[in-house]
């Protein structure tokens, strides 16, 4: 019978090792796996030293090196790039195999630093792999020459190819729970109250802007208030509730599409809060809603407090108002028995013309919020302001042509009052930046879907850098001699946007300008 060289049997203690390292794979903690591979296999192949450090892709995790000196974190990170580069460690990442230095002092791999003081003769260089990757690497060392044989590499890779799978498990946690702190964070750095709930309305996750909302303070609370349903907090005798709308939706479990986005006051607080519901979902199937809402009081108590000085400006500006009025229908009586003529008596008709104007912009400040909107003629409306602006174009001798394509039948539903002034403003803007003699003309005309209404004119024009800013508030354009305060444009925006339309300007400098804006049709 022929001979067979026999093959070293595992010992019971390396069985015991290979058990130990089994249960690597229950750690989760990334430090105390590292630690743990460097014990076991210095215990297996009897190493004197060891280093362990993580290797990505192309770079070095370098919050978690253990090295065989007793070096600092900068100091750490020089030796080492040292070894990656010129040493023993570098060449088994290249190669991605284990290797053995029997003699450090001939083998040119091994890197020795001018600083070590216990020099090592023999070391074995293991690569912790992970789906085809270095993951990992584990160099362990000892004084003696050729202390390492075949036997040791053999046992190494075993408890190394173990050893790879714990760390990534391990790398792996580590890199969720850096994730979910760093998620917590920004919740809690989210100015907004945050709400991520199940199908069914469970919460499954909050921030701390919930606390204040549901009346607690203690921050424990917050892991407390999770796994509770969110109808908990709203109770059936409380449909005011301010959550109680997102309990609707989610009662009525309809299917996933554009966020819903609707406002609520809480009264007992004091707050006001625009609220947007999003559903989440794995692949196609949803699993939940997304709650945010943003407090929105200071905004909404501006607004209240825009509304209440309208009112109260709109109430004082009323007596002037009618003290010109009434000054105006003495002086026209007064004026009867002369039979005066000349333009004395257009004057009071277009003083009158303005103060019965006045009263009605009065009456609709003293309205504000009241939507006063209705179907409208356009081509009466466009008629009656351009008749009251000519007489601010007949004083710089300009002409003003109307060209007006409205004979198809449509339905136009706005405030005749602010479309009024919106056109208004734009005529008069004409006026007020085209020379003497100059032409100004209004298009106006309806397609399918849209109503326009466009005036031109061929006056200083506007520079073309100064086209993007023309619609915001307090804007005019530099070198602007005419008198103004550059809220206009912005107001007409603010009109056609409440509209559901939009506005638009194309103006070259030295030839004229035009400004428009549509307005959708009522179906």
């Amino acid at each position: 019978m022929a001979s067979i060289d026999a093959q070293p049997q595992p010992t019971i203690e390396d069985l015991k090792l290979l058990a130990e390292v089994s249960q690597l794979l229950t750690s989760l903690d990334l430090q105390t796996v590292m630690r743990q591979v460097m014990a076991l296999m210095s215990r297996a192949v009897g190493g004197a030293k060891a280093s362990l450090f993580l290797h990505g892709e192309n770079e070095i995790d370098w919050d978690h090196i253990f090295l065989m000196r007793n070096l600092n974190r900068d100091e750490s990170i020089v030796a080492l790039r040292t070894v990656i580069d010129a040493g023993l460690a570098g060449w088994v990442i290249r190669n991605r195999k284990a290797t053995i230095v029997y003699d450090t002092e001939s083998d040119e791999r091994w890197h020795v630093f001018p600083e070590d003081t216990e020099p090592m003769r023999s070391v074995l260089c293991v690569p912790l792999m992970h789906d085809n990757h270095v993951i990992a690497v584990l160099t362990l060392a000892h004084p003696d020459a050729s202390h390492f044989d075949t036997h040791d590499l053999d046992m190494a890779q075993i408890i190394a190819n173990q050893a790879a799978v714990a760390i990534r498990n391990a790398q792996l946690f580590h890199q969720t729970q850096a994730q979910q702190h760093q998620l917590e964070a920004i919740l809690r750095a989210l100015p907004e109250i945050l709400f991520v709930l199940d199908h069914r309305g469970k919460i499954l996750l909050i921030n701390d802007g919930v606390l204040d909302l549901l009346g607690s303070t203690h921050p424990l609370d917050r892991s407390a208030l999770v796994g509770h349903m969110l109808g908990e907090f709203i109770g059936d005798e409380e449909r005011g509730h301010i959550l109680a709308p997102v309990q609707r939706i989610i009662d009525q479990q309809p299917p996933g599409g554009d966020p819903w986005t609707f406002e609520v006051r809480d009264d007992e607080r004091g707050r006001d809060y625009q609220v947007t519901v999003g559903t989440w979902a794995t692949g196609h199937q949803m699993q939940g809603y997304t709650l945010l809402m943003h407090d929105i009081t200071t905004l909404h108590d501006l607004h209240r407090f825009k509304d209440e000085m309208l009112k109260i400006v709109s109430h004082d500006l009323r007596n002037p108002v009618s003290l010109i009025s009434s000054a105006r229908d003495m002086l026209e009586l007064d004026l009867e028995p002369l039979k005066v003529g000349g333009d004395i008596p257009q004057y009071l008709k277009i003083i009158g013309q303005a103060t019965e104007r006045m009263d009605v912009l009065l009456d609709e400040l003293m309205q504000t919020g009241a939507s006063n909107q209705r179907q409208i003629d356009p081509e009466d409306l466009i008629r009656t302001v351009v008749e009251r602006v000519r007489p601010l174009a007949a004083r710089k001798q300009q002409r003003i042509d109307m060209t007006l394509n409205l004979d198809q039948i449509f339905t136009l539903v706005v405030d005749p009052l602010l479309i009024g002034e919106a056109m208004e403003n734009y005529l008069s803007n004409a006026i007020k930046y085209t020379p003497k003699k100059g032409q100004i003309t209004v298009n106006a005309y309806s397609d399918d879907s849209r109503f326009h209404f466009i005036v031109e004119d061929n006056g200083i024009g506007i520079g073309t850098d100064y086209i993007p800013h023309l619609f915001e508030p307090y804007y005019r354009p530099p070198g602007t001699q005419e008198q103004g305060y550059g809220i206009g444009l912005n107001l007409v925006k603010t009109i056609v946007e409440r509209h559901r339309g939009e506005v638009w300007v194309d103006s070259t400098e030295a030839v004229g300008s035009r400004f428009g804006f549509w307005l959708p049709l009522s179906p």
